[in-house]
């Protein structure tokens, strides 16, 4: 997937962005367990250290080529976007790469079920 550039994401990358940004929130199963996980590290065309581009080509040596990385909770969780089929997974840390949680059919289905809960203090 060298040579990919911005004018190839597809249009719910750039939803994604901007809903994520204003609601970084999202709710997943795991183990029989509601986790809420918030996403603080987006990654997106920005040069530097959350280039999404330089972040696929150095996680395409783990999951296929087809798994866009989205971003990162503050455990080091990642989101990937599976360009391929559409839907979205969390990979967790320490886990081997082959046991990705699906999370929403779709990166728009993701968007739709993103949320901000502000800390209370």
């Amino acid at each position: 997937m060298s040579g990919t550039s911005s004018k190839a994401l597809p249009q719910a990358f750039f939803r994604w962005l901007a809903s994520v940004r204003r609601f970084p929130m999202l709710n997943v199963w795991r183990g029989g367990v509601l986790c809420s996980i918030k996403v603080v590290h987006v990654l997106d065309l920005s040069e530097g250290e959350r280039n999404i581009f330089a972040h696929w080509a150095r996680l395409t040596q783990i999951f296929p080529k087809s798994f866009l990385p989205l971003g990162y909770d503050a455990f080091g969780n990642l989101l990937l976007w599976d360009l391929s089929e559409g839907s979205v997974y969390l990979h967790w840390r320490g886990m081997p790469p082959s046991q990705c949680l699906k999370i929403a059919p779709s990166l728009e289905d993701l968007c739709d079920k993103l949320y901000y809960r502000p800390i209370q203090g």
